[in-house]
């Protein structure tokens, strides 16, 4: 019992940490910080996809990209693979934006791992690993659980490996 409630004050604390940290780079709080960390991760992602992703109902989801597109972060584009679809991209705004997301959630981390020496800290994101990958079952899984990750640092990518892809 005392296992997994250490574990989960562990991932409540960061989460919290690293949702004060996106939040305060984000436009408003709540999902747009996610938002914009998955399109950023899936240029031309679909507004179905990112509802899955960011956990809000279609309405809501259209309702996000409303706000994001107003501010000037997030455009509509007619998907290169089906016409009818919209596809979401960043605009140069909305890439500092995200950009600000990923720094903001990567200092929140770091200082949680710097209570740890480097050995422990290899051994420790070595489990990491093994447990996202018994976590994450499938795209929608991976959507929800990389939502504001780096895209540009993470290798065997979880999103990318459950899209068809090498993660690398």
């Amino acid at each position: 019992m005392r296992d997994t409630n250490l574990v989960g004050a562990l991932t409540v604390a960061i989460g919290d940490a690293i949702t004060r940290a996106a939040e305060a780079a984000a436009p408003e709080p709540g999902p747009a910080a996610a938002a914009l960390k998955l399109i950023a991760h899936l240029p031309g992602m679909s507004i179905d996809a990112l509802r899955i992703g960011v956990g809000l109902s279609h309405p809501g989801a259209v309702r996000l990209v409303d706000r994001l597109a107003a501010r000037g972060l997030v455009e509509r584009r007619a998907s290169a693979e089906d016409g009818r679809r919209v596809a979401l991209h960043l605009t140069a705004q909305g890439e500092t934006a995200a950009a600000a997301i990923a720094q903001g959630r990567h200092d929140a981390i770091a200082q949680a791992l710097a209570a740890l020496p480097d050995a422990e800290r290899e051994a420790f994101i070595g489990t990491t690993e093994k447990l996202l990958a018994a976590l994450v079952a499938g795209p929608d899984d991976a959507l929800r659980v990389c939502r504001l990750c780096d895209e540009n640092v993470c290798t065997r990518c979880p999103v990318d490996i459950c899209l068809g892809g090498t993660g690398d």
